[in-house]
């Protein structure tokens, strides 16, 4: 069985994750909700901090601009192994 474990650090929760969706749709699927606009990587509004772990994004990394080094959008993203986020 392939599976991840995405723990949401400042909610104190823990995900067992093994669909090929994105970051924000496991997200909204557990009842932990952030702000999200355009779905596609545009506009930045949902972006999270990735602590730990690795990610991979649908096509290419996204447009929003000004971003930092751990920022993700877990609109356009999924989890490649196990993660650890901060909303």
């Amino acid at each position: 069985m392939n599976y991840s474990i995405i723990e949401v650090v400042n909610v104190n929760k823990k995900i067992i994750y093994k669909k090929n969706i994105s970051l924000l749709c496991i997200l909204e699927i557990n009842n932990i909700n952030i702000q999200y606009q355009c779905r596609s990587g545009y506009c930045g509004m949902c972006r999270i901090e990735l602590i730990k772990g690795k990610i991979c994004y649908s096509i290419k990394q996204p447009i929003a601009a000004l971003f930092k080094k751990n920022d993700i959008f877990p609109c356009y993203c999924q989890p490649d192994g196990n993660i650890i986020i901060k909303i």
